[in-house]
């Protein structure tokens, strides 16, 4: 499933299509200009501690470069200059980014918070989610949260073992997304365990990782669903429903923010202050 798009096995992929395919070469983005790699960690800012309690709105992004001409679901992608701006924006207006295990733990009292915390996810596991967001979030110091299906690791236009590494050198978070991105809906005990359980198991130990959170392909789920979740030992999931996580709400049914290539900077941080009001 990554650089051309797939033909839509589901009505609506991870965020309302069919997540683009690493496979072909069609649709595959032009990879951005190259960024050196120090290969050490970013240096992360100083930041304001705020309530332990906090809210937070977890961004969900795909593919972040310019989608091609007659490329299917173009609102999978963003290019890398906005998705920068947006970044930029969100910091400028006083967001920083976190994890979704940060925020866990400071919900039960076991660490903190950054005032006005945001956690910038990312879905699948595209090749410009290292090429470009990580450094790109690296400039800020800021860590992602990458959701990442298991097939899509060394395929040609997603993810290399070394670069998910680099992003965990990074302080990324690497969290689940399924071993074969499948409508978990659809599937007998056998395979759902297999898809939930079995991903958590491979990510471990391919690169040493707690994975203690998990993303619902195509945001599909029922209680039986979330039962082999909670099963499975995870701390949470996050669905493609709008909103913002809150202590209070399911931790295996945390919204998110769909960020689209038509939404300007100042349109994402309108609509996240939006959701904090509410």
């Amino acid at each position: 499933m990554l650089a051309a798009v797939a033909a839509a096995a589901l009505a609506a992929g991870c965020g309302g299509a069919s997540a683009p395919a690493p496979k072909g070469d069609a649709d595959r983005p032009a990879p951005p200009a190259p960024i050196v790699d120090s290969g050490s960690a970013p240096v992360r800012p100083v930041v304001p501690a705020g309530p332990r309690h906090a809210p937070v709105e977890i961004l969900m992004y795909h593919v972040v470069a310019a989608a091609p001409p007659g490329t299917s679901y173009q609102d999978l992608w963003v290019p890398p200059g906005r998705f920068m701006q947006e970044m930029q924006t969100l910091a400028h207006a006083g967001y920083h980014a976190t994890t979704l295990d940060a925020v866990w733990h400071a919900w039960h009292g076991n660490g903190s918070l950054p005032r006005h915390p945001i956690v910038v996810s990312f879905d699948d596991g595209y090749q410009s989610q290292s090429t470009a967001a990580r450094h790109m979030l690296a400039r800020l110091g800021w860590p992602g949260v990458l959701n990442l299906a298991v097939e899509n690791v060394g395929l040609k236009g997603g993810l290399a073992r070394d670069e998910v590494r680099a992003m965990v050198r990074d302080g990324w978070e690497i969290d689940a997304h399924t071993l074969t991105h499948p409508d978990l809906t659809t599937l007998d005990a056998s395979g759902l365990r297999r898809e939930v359980a079995g991903s958590r198991r491979w990510l471990h130990h391919a690169f040493g990782v707690p994975v203690d959170f998990f993303a619902y392909p195509a945001g599909r789920y029922n209680p039986t669903v979330e039962a082999a979740v909670r099963a499975a030992g995870y701390l949470g999931a996050s669905t493609t429903q709008p909103g913002q996580a809150t202590l209070a709400a399911d931790p295996y049914a945390l919204p998110r923010v769909r960020v689209t290539p038509e939404m300007s900077p100042g349109q994402l941080v309108a609509m996240v202050r939006g959701l904090a009001h509410t």
